[in-house]
């Protein structure tokens, strides 16, 4: 039994002896996080501001009267971003390709991409990576934990029964139902990640630091789980060592998680709650501490006091489970430049030049006015409807009353200004307006003009999403297969989504009626993750150009046509024409295997396995099968074709 909260499973081997004296322990850990907090003082402090420019939000003080309005622009940017990146690296299926080093490996390979791929929706990856994409925009390096959560809770369902023949009578059972067990990953904030100064990588980095919290009923549900993460004696010491102090208000402002009034107060009024602070260090320690030779631990620490946990690492191969992202990289720091800090300074200034404009174009419509004193004017009554009359001591002209209008012959030069810091942000984030489906070519740009400014734009954003690939998804990938080679219970039964579910796109013939299957041994050979989106990163209108252009190569060759399986090639062409139900357009197995298997007496599968084999291999009863269906010529024909 596991929480939400759950990154992994604890290994089954025994707790060593002879560990280090908690306070040690506690201290060692401490130490680390407050070194690394001193490092990121000043990033965490500038983070408050890029998020603020990305919401449109201003925390200063400001008049009435004023105009306090934020252009969109940094949000229009990193929404724009986030959705190009999101949709091509998870939107395809499947998300990740296996291949084999060997002919034969090929389907052991599908059967590892298909459980991958499957994996990774079912812990709602398009969901995640959303907010992993926009926290790498708007900090600079987006933060991500992988681990093994198993969620099994008691549960109480009402079924019929048949007690004899025809009758049967409603029974409630209860049972322990499993309701997710598998490989996870979530992004975390990064004010809780706290890494080693001075090294750029994560895995090059001796050790990690990430805070999180927890409600203590989890944590003893976890504990009393058969797979227990944390220590349960431990876990109950925290009874004598509730949150409190500075790691207390800390919880409950959060400023940078919980961003308005409503949800403070929320979290500050909550009566029930026993949250848990957790540090978790994963990392080597020192020889000291590593009392059974192996210094590369995972070290938990609850409400500062607790040792929750102080045991190797969840991971097999020692790796750390966290995986980075920077769109944009610093070659010195582990903390990139974000989309959000480069158009910081551009957004503040345009919203200030923005704002001056809106507070003029008030005062031109609703004008000031210059009253004499001695007129005798009331000056709550002011106000305009036709016929009204408004009476005034002495003449009425400009000497007693008088709009003051204000001088708008500068205010173009503001707009002049707003686009070029528009323009300046573009050049900085990549994030262009033929990116954005905007304009900006001109009234008298072709269609082929702006795909072509589009396409030289995307070759930027290419490689922003070629680096999530390399430095991300495929690592996040390969550390599935390791978790699953850990803790998947084998055989596995995996069900094909998307438009694979009926064909085979290696064979061309449709899958069996059972779901895919996984043994331990699919998961023995050593393959490697390649993801497949950033070959998807041109536009739909650019990628379907290309495919007519190909197509019309491939009908002057006819040796091409050849070698091409073509059922798989008009599946492509259907998703990429975007039509539905692309399996209601095609058949379900091949029509020459099919005309083949019907005049032979055999099922498609058995007649694919025949024009693979060579004929003196072939047994004597498909044999008498296919000499009594087919003439003598037709079979020498037939032989001939095999033999070749």
């Amino acid at each position: 039994m596991a929480t939400g909260k759950s990154f992994g499973r604890s290994l089954p081997a025994d707790v060593p002896s002879g560990l280090p004296r908690s306070d040690r322990v506690i201290e060692l850990v401490d130490s680390r996080r407050q070194h690394s907090l001193r490092y990121n003082h000043s990033i965490f402090n500038r983070l408050q501001n890029y998020y603020n420019t990305y919401r449109g939000v201003w925390t200063g003080k400001y008049a009435q009267f004023r105009n306090n309005i934020s252009i969109p622009f940094t949000f229009a940017m990193i929404q724009s971003d986030v959705a190009r990146k999101v949709q091509t690296s998870f939107g395809a299926w499947p998300i990740v390709s296996f291949e084999g080093y060997a002919p034969e490996d090929v389907p052991i390979a599908k059967r590892n991409e298909i459980l991958i791929s499957a994996q990774m929706k079912d812990c709602d990856s398009v969901v995640r990576a959303v907010d992993f994409f926009l926290q790498a925009d708007i900090c600079g390096t987006g933060v991500a934990r992988v681990g093994w959560k198993n969620i099994t809770r008691k549960n109480r369902i009402r079924t019929n029964e048949e007690i004899a023949p025809g009758f049967s009578v409603p029974v409630v059972r209860e049972y322990e139902a499993e309701l997710f067990n598998g490989p996870t990953w979530e992004p975390i904030d990064r004010l809780d990640f706290w890494q080693q100064p001075g090294i750029k990588r994560i895995d090059e980095m001796a050790w990690v630091i990430h805070r999180y919290w927890a409600d203590f009923d989890d944590l003893l549900a976890d504990a009393s789980g058969p797979y227990p993460y944390f220590d349960r004696g431990a876990v109950e010491q925290l009874k004598d060592h509730p949150l409190q102090g500075n790691a207390r208000n800390e919880y409950v402002q959060r400023t940078n998680t919980f961003r308005n009034e409503a949800d403070y107060m929320a979290r500050q009024q909550e009566r029930f709650a026993k949250p848990v602070e957790i540090w978790e260090m994963h990392g080597l320690v020192p020889s000291e501490f590593a009392t059974n030779g192996i210094r590369s631990r995972c070290i938990a620490i609850g409400n500062e006091r607790v040792v929750l946990k102080n045991r190797e690492g969840p991971m097999a191969n020692q790796q750390k489970p966290f995986y980075s992202y920077a769109p944009m990289p610093d070659p010195y720091s582990f903390d990139g430049i974000g989309k959000a800090e480069i158009a910081y300074g551009p957004q503040r200034t345009a919203d200030r030049l923005n704002n001056q404009k809106l507070d003029a174009i008030d005062l031109l419509i609703d004008n000031q006015w210059v009253v004499s004193s001695t007129a005798n004017i009331n000056t709550q009554n002011l106000f305009s409807r036709t016929g009204r009359i408004i009476m005034v001591d002495g003449p009425a002209d400009d000497t007693n009353i008088r709009p003051l209008s204000p001088d708008m012959r500068n205010v173009q030069i503001g707009n002049e200004e707003i686009a070029r810091l528009f323009q300046f942000m573009q050049l900085g984030t990549g994030e262009t307006e033929a990116i954005m489906g905007q304009g900006g070519g001109g009234t008298r740009e072709t269609a082929r003009g702006f795909l072509g400014r589009q396409e030289n734009a995307l070759t930027r954003l290419a490689m922003e999403a070629r680096l999530a690939e390399e430095g991300f998804i495929e690592p996040l990938a390969n550390a599935f297969r390791q978790l699953d080679r850990q803790f998947l219970t084998t055989p596995h039964q995996v069900k094909i989504l998307g438009s694979l579910a009926t064909v085979n796109p290696i064979t061309g013939l449709p899958y069996p009626s059972e779901p895919v299957t996984v043994e331990q041994d699919d998961l023995v050979p050593d393959y490697r993750a390649r993801a497949v989106g950033s070959s998807q990163m041109m536009g739909r209108s650019v990628r379907q150009q290309n495919f007519l252009s190909l197509s019309q190569i491939m009908s002057a060759n006819p040796a091409m046509m050849q070698l091409v399986n073509w059922a798989n090639f008009a599946r492509q062409a259907f998703e990429l024409f975007d039509f539905k139900n692309v399996n209601e357009l095609l058949v379900t197995q091949v029509p020459m295997v099919n005309q083949m298997a019907s005049e032979a007496g055999m099922a498609p599968e058995q007649m694919a396995g025949v024009a693979g084999s060579p004929i003196s291999q072939l047994s004597p009863d498909i044999l008498s099968q296919l000499f009594n269906s087919q003439g003598p010529s037709e079979m020498q024909g037939l032989a001939g074709s095999m033999t070749s």
